[in-house]
């Protein structure tokens, strides 16, 4: 990578652009439970189907993404490339539950390489003190793929011969990332942080030392259930708003993510300004409500829910991200990082599994009451721990961190 030290020059606004191809194509797949549902897999199997990328991510971050250098980075990301090419257009050819469980948990190790991949370059090419402004812009180009995507397939799949035409044509959308990714390699890797370039993987002493934190574990926890309300929302909406008679369903997502980018934008500094903890709480509360609106109200009332959705969704992952890095040991803190890229995936996981469980045995109704009580309990464990926080000593500012979230839905 270049040594400039302008934010905003070739290096980073290629992988901004890398990072919205890649959510891009995962986003394209927010109605797979439908798809499954077409195709007769059981209800109660649907959400395995989805979950399987996450749950791939989810271990391989916590086990290969130590291992993903910026030297390493660029053929990592033209191999996840390839893989998600090649998932995209499969699907127009597996249709049983084994093949599809394959090969969602295929795409997830894609998913995994271009994403950890380009993070792992995005790092390098940052300018000291500027962390904060560069994750915000980071995070602003993920979530525009969740606000553009749904929308435009639900005016795209209607003029194709299906959706899984849409599915290949997502996976083909990535093929200009190859290019640039072969423009960032030609410029070759940014010098080594460490004094023999390559991060170390961390010992499981020095995890269960940071993890003796009794104040970390539960962040860790809320970071779970962040993503758990979030990736359950984002596939189950659909189903929820088609059956209700919403015409245009992708108007939610959009509307819900305009917002997380206008607090994204707009927060900025002010993160820093308000306790964590309670801003976290805040957060699921305000969660709690819109799902207990969307169970409610009714369904053309959707969009303004979403702006419900969207100021909890948007404060609480840059609230979270700050409590990790606040309340971590100087020593800790990379390998803490980790841990909650860790909790994102087991929330994505969790979320669709769970989530289209609820909806098999329960209904709808069933969803959003376990829902809400997640949100709830998670409010609450914010709560105890900004009583913990008072308690304790003050802990350093953080800088901003309001970088994105994981594969998809990733969004945070």
């Amino acid at each position: 990578m270049s040594s400039t030290r302008k934010l905003l020059g070739f290096e980073f606004t290629s992988l901004c652009l890398i990072a919205f191809l890649a959510i891009a194509n995962g986003t394209a797949y927010y109605d797979l439970f439908g798809h499954l549902a077409s195709l007769g897999i059981p209800a109660g199997l649907r959400g395995l189907v989805v979950g399987a990328y996450p749950l791939v991510a989810m271990v391989l971050y916590l086990v290969a993404s130590p291992f993903l250098t910026a030297r390493r980075a660029p053929g990592a990301m033209l191999a996840g490339i390839a893989i998600l090419v090649v998932g995209g257009v499969s699907f127009l050819l597996v249709r049983s539950f084994w093949g599809l469980l394959l090969l969602r948990g295929a795409c997830g190790a894609g998913g995994f390489l271009l994403g950890a991949g380009a993070m792992a370059l995005l790092v390098t090419v940052i300018p000291a003190g500027r962390s904060g402004e560069a994750f915000g812009i980071y995070s602003v180009a993920i979530l525009a793929a969740y606000g553009l995507v749904p929308a435009a397939m639900d005016g795209a799949v209607p003029r194709l011969v299906g959706v899984t035409t849409a599915y290949a044509l997502a996976g083909l959308a990535l093929l200009p990332a190859v290019g640039l990714v072969l423009a960032l390699r030609r410029r070759g890797p940014a010098p080594a942080l460490g004094p023999d370039g390559e991060p170390h993987l961390p010992s499981w002493t020095d995890l269960r030392a940071s993890l003796a934190s009794p104040r970390l574990v539960p962040v860790l926890v809320l970071g779970v259930a962040y993503f758990a309300n979030w990736s359950s929302l984002y596939y189950l909406f659909k189903g929820f708003a088609t059956a209700r008679g919403l015409g245009n369903v992708g108007v939610f997502y959009s509307v819900l993510t305009a917002v997380m980018i206008g607090i994204r934008l707009l927060g900025g500094r002010l993160f820093d300004r308000f306790d964590k903890a309670r801003l976290a709480a805040f957060s699921f509360g305000m969660i709690a409500l819109g799902h207990l609106a969307l169970a409610t109200l009714p369904i053309a009332t959707a969009p303004f829910v979403g702006a419900f959705f969207g100021v909890g969704l948007g404060a609480g992952y840059p609230a979270l991200n700050g409590l990790v890095f606040e309340l971590s040991e100087p020593r800790f803190r990379p390998q803490n990082a980790n841990l909650m890229m860790f909790a994102v995936q087991l929330g994505s996981f969790l979320g669709p599994a769970v989530g289209g469980a609820l909806v098999a045995r329960a209904g709808y109704p069933g969803y959003f009451a376990g829902s809400i009580l997640l949100a709830v309990a998670s409010a609450g464990l914010g709560g105890v721990l900004r009583s913990r926080e008072r308690a304790g000593p003050r802990p350093a500012r953080a800088p901003d961190r309001t970088g994105p979230g994981p594969s998809a839905p990733r969004g945070g």
